[in-house]
Parts: structure tokens; C-alpha cells; sequence
């Protein structure tokens, strides 16, 4: 029997595991999410938390922890394994984070005859999961509701699940059963908030990335875990929900969309079908940035497509003080003098803990335009806020610990600059080279479509100024909120809607960037602030 009691104070919640649990393994157990953006390899430093009795600091934590942290009894939680009974506070975790919702609304065909019934369309996302109850017969959508995705806790990233389900015995099984429940929890939540009953629930649609689809599945990710990277199913599956556990009824429908490549999944066809990029008569770049952007490019409605693998920056998983987008996280920053506090911006408006996506973007533009880091990326001391810290090396003070009411001190650090380089080269190089690829110049470029949450978020000033979008007017940078989600309505509401995306999918053609003889040395042109 389990001997060993864990306490998580704020959560109200207790567990009792085995000798030798992690922290991290313990929280698990308990659906409760800690930080945990490499997966628990000990490699991020994100997952603190603070133990009592706190044990003898291990190798990650000496290298991730401050003195004072660690003599005040934090510990990483994938580290920390349990020996005695413990009581463990954990950091601003479980928070309310930003979930984009808002969608460009369309006009989308109908299936007839659907009287009286009714859809959920589902955007599962890697961070965050949003659900749209829908009227099959009209096309009104009744209520949304949003949540984070419950796999998180088992990597902040889809590299880290995969990673985990070849690790882990039954962690194929472990992720699916871990995100069908938070799927359900959305469905109860969408019945409880209106009249429709589960009986009148026809129809669900879900797109995803291609990890998200395949880990929805149980499906095998092997070769989504190594080069070159191709997804196990690719055609558009529809069954009963409750073949995966949904808890539906007896006659309801699970579609999910075609694949397009290992990284380039429904979620994209969603994309492509919510804006209609296949009829476009203009040159229009469509931009989901994240760890693995999806871009697609419209030449005249000829479609083409790559994923630019930008890595963990934006999500602020690299990032020495970066976070996700939730309470505490500062969300814009600007510089007004450079010798004095920047103005800042914080998520729930109470005191700093960190810095999200679009923070991280504006810090390296505003000092790169006041000059504190020049065109290579390099950070000077052209400012008093720049420092060279003992343990990070040269850095620029977002927020000292005297001016947050936590003590919080937020470094932005040379390092932090590099990952951000590296990072949005991997994009620049993924829209010039598709592009190049149909002979046209960023010139010809009409508009930017800028998806999902990050690209929503950022100053759009800030994300031209370090070259992570196209050199357009500002005015054609054009946010689209969740276009995903809208494409998954479209997908739910109408089966004309599901046969346009298999013929989007056959006829967009994808780029593979990585056997492109010309990605390396486009990619580290790319790397400039110029």
C-alpha cells in the first residue's frame, strides 16, 4: 500500500504514493498541473515548488535555484522525491490563463434536416482546449467554454508527449485518458449551462495539430518523434465518441479532419477552410506561430504549406523567466527611458512573476530599438538596467525585486535574446522560402493572417520590427482570432464543409523545410534583428 501522504496546500488536495514519487508524479496522480515545460527531465527549472519538510537540493535544483530559493525550501518538483509525509505549496500554477475564444465568425452550409439536434466543435489545442455548442439546424452557436489541456502536466509541449509515450508503459493510454476526461468535463459544462440534453447531441468535431490527433487517438507517434516526421493517419476519421470514452449517446458522430503532414494537422485545415484561402485572388500569408508554426501561403488559391519548427521561446519555455499566458504574466512591455523601469503590462493586474509570448517580443524589439541590443542580437550596457548577474551573465532588468510587492526580480537575459533569434528565424525562414518557392517577393504580399492565441496577442509593431513577420504595412497584418475553431464549426455544421477539406488537403502542397538545400543558409540570414 501507497505510504506516503502529499499534501498540495491551495488545491485542498492530497494523494498518498509510494516511496521515491516525485512531486511531480504525485500531482499527476491528482490532475493537478505544475509547470512542467521539458516534461520532468529536470531541464527547464520551471516546476518549483516549495516542500515541508524540503529534502537535500539535487543537481537540477542547485543549478536552477537561487541560494535564497532553495534555503526557503523550494525544490523542483520533478526532482523532489518523496521520503515522508510532505506539505507542498506550489507557485501560481493552476492559475487563470488567457484562452483565446473569439473566432471570425462565417457563414457556413448546413446539413438539412438536423431539427432539434445539436454539435460541439472543439479547437484541442497543445496548451489550452476551447468547445463550441452549436444548433445543427441553424448554425448559432448556444454557448463556449475553454480550459487548459489536462496533458500539460505530462509536457508543456508535443515533443515532451511524445518523448513520453515511448518512455512511459501505457503512456499512449496515460495522454488519451488524461485529455478525454477534460473533453468531457467541457461537454457537462456546455450541457449545464443551456437546455440541450445529451440525447440531442449528434454530432462533435475536434481538430488539433497532428500530435494532438494522434495522442486523442492512442494512436502511434513514433514517427512523429523522428525525422522525417510523418504522421501514422492522415485521412479524416469519423466514430462513435464513445469508442475513445466521450460521453455521449449510443448514435452520435466523432469527425475529425484529415492530416497533412507530421506537423501540419486539422487544425491548419481548419484554417485554410475558415478564410477560404483556396479562393483567394490575392497572395495572402496565413501565420500560426507557435512550437511549431503552421504557415500557410495562398498564391491565387494554389496552397501551399510548411511548419517552422520555432521551438519553445514564444511559449516561454526557453525563456529564463517566461511563462505562459496566465495571472502574473507581463504581457506587454514598452520602454520609455532606458535607464528606468519599462512600462509593463501584467496579466490579472497583480504583481509580475514572468513573461509571456507576446512580452518576449516586445522586450527584444524596444531593446533592440533603443539600441541596448544591436542588429546581431548582442546586449550592451547602454543602459543601467543591464547587468552582468553572476549566474545568468548579461541581462536586463525587467522588474528588480524592490519594485514588486512579491520581490520578484524578472531578467531578460543575453540568452533569453538568442532563443528568441533562433526562434523567429525558424519562421522568417519558413515564410521566405515559400515564397521563393512560387517565385514571389515579400513585396506582393497582400496580407498576413495572424491565428491562434499568440499571434492575437502581440503588437503586431513589435513582431514586424524583429523580423517575425513579413516587411508589410502594419495595416496588412490582419488578426483572426481562433480561425482553427471556426474552421472546426464549419466542419460539424456540414458535410459539404468536410468534403471541401479533403480536396483542400490533396491539393495543398507541403514543403518540407529541413531537405530544402537552401533552409540553412536562409535560416541563419534570417537570425538578425535587422
Amino acid at each position: 500500500m501507497p505510504a506516503i501522504v502529499v499534501v498540495f496546500e491551495q488545491a485542498g488536495l492530497r494523494v498518498a504514493v509510494d516511496s521515491e514519487t516525485t512531486v511531480l508524479e504525485a500531482a499527476r496522480k491528482v490532475g493537478l498541473h505544475i509547470s512542467s515545460e521539458c516534461g520532468g527531465r529536470g531541464t527547464c527549472g520551471k516546476c518549483k515548488v516549495i516542500a515541508q519538510p524540503a529534502s537535500v537540493p539535487s543537481p537540477q535544483d542547485l543549478e536552477h535555484l537561487s541560494s535564497t530559493e532553495i534555503e526557503d525550501g523550494m525544490r523542483l518538483a520533478c526532482t523532489l522525491k518523496l521520503t515522508e509525509n510532505t506539505r507542498v505549496q506550489t507557485l501560481g500554477n493552476g492559475e487563470h490563463v488567457k484562452i483565446l475564444t473569439k473566432t471570425d465568425s462565417k457563414e457556413w452550409a448546413l446539413d438539412s434536416d438536423l431539427q432539434n439536434q445539436f454539435g460541439i466543435a472543439v479547437d484541442l489545442g497543445t496548451t489550452t482546449i476551447v468547445a463550441y455548442l452549436l444548433d445543427l439546424a441553424t448554425g448559432v452557436q448556444l454557448a463556449q467554454v475553454q480550459s487548459l489541456n489536462p496533458q500539460t502536466v505530462y509536457g508543456e509541449d508535443v515533443m515532451s508527449r511524445i518523448t513520453y509515450t515511448s518512455r512511459e508503459k501505457d503512456g499512449s493510454r496515460t495522454l488519451q485518458q488524461s485529455v478525454v476526461s477534460g473533453l468531457n468535463q467541457l461537454l457537462a459544462n456546455l450541457l449545464d449551462t443551456t437546455e440541450v440534453t445529451v440525447d440531442q447531441l449528434t454530432r462533435i468535431c475536434i481538430v488539433g495539430n497532428t500530435a494532438m490527433h494522434h495522442l486523442l487517438l492512442a494512436a502511434d507517434t513514433e514517427s512523429l518523434g523522428r525525422s522525417p516526421y510523418q504522421p501514422s493517419i492522415i485521412e479524416p476519421i469519423s466514430m462513435n465518441p464513445q469508442e475513445l470514452g466521450l460521453q455521449t449517446n449510443n448514435t452520435s458522430e466523432l469527425y475529425l479532419p484529415p492530416n497533412i503532414a507530421g506537423f501540419v494537422g486539422g487544425d491548419t485545415v481548419g484554417f485554410i477552410l475558415s478564410q477560404r484561402l483556396d479562393l483567394a485572388d490575392d497572395v495572402i500569408l496565413g501565420i500560426d506561430i507557435g512550437t511549431n508554426g503552421e504557415i500557410v501561403l495562398s498564391d491565387q488559391g494554389k496552397l501551399y504549406c510548411c511548419s517552422a519548427a520555432a521551438g519553445p521561446a514564444f511559449e516561454g519555455s526557453s525563456i529564463l523567466n517566461g511563462m505562459r499566458g496566465q495571472t502574473g504574466a507581463i504581457e506587454y512591455l514598452s520602454i520609455i527611458d532606458k535607464d528606468e523601469r519599462p512600462d509593463i503590462s501584467v496579466i490579472g493586474e497583480e504583481s509580475p512573476r514572468g513573461l509571456c509570448g507576446s512580452a518576449i517580443v516586445d522586450t527584444v524589439a524596444e531593446l533592440h530599438r533603443t539600441g541596448i541590443i544591436d542588429n546581431t542580437g548582442r546586449m550592451h550596457k547602454k543602459s543601467k538596467r543591464v547587468i552582468d548577474d553572476e549566474k545568468h551573465g548579461r541581462s536586463y532588468i525587467v522588474v528588480n525585486q524592490d519594485e514588486s510587492m512579491e520581490g520578484n526580480r524578472i531578467l531578460f537575459t543575453q540568452k533569453d535574446v538568442r532563443q528568441v533569434q533562433l526562434a523567429k528565424a525558424a519562421i522568417q525562414a519558413g515564410f521566405r522560402l515559400l515564397l521563393d518557392t512560387v517565385g514571389k517577393d515579400v513585396s506582393e504580399v497582400t496580407r498576413v493572417l495572424l491565428a491562434g492565441a499568440f499571434g492575437n496577442y502581440i503588437r503586431p509593431e513589435s513582431a514586424l520590427a524583429i523580423g517575425l513577420l513579413p516587411k508589410v504595412e502594419i495595416s496588412q497584418v490582419i488578426p483572426v482570432g481562433n480561425a482553427a475553431g471556426e474552421g472546426a464549426k464549419g466542419l460539424l455544421l456540414s458535410k459539404k464543409s468536410r468534403d471541401l477539406a479533403k480536396k483542400i488537403v490533396a491539393n495543398v502542397k507541403y514543403i518540407e523545410l529541413a531537405s530544402d538545400k537552401k533552409f540553412q543558409d536562409v535560416f541563419l540570414n534570417s537570425i538578425s534583428l535587422l
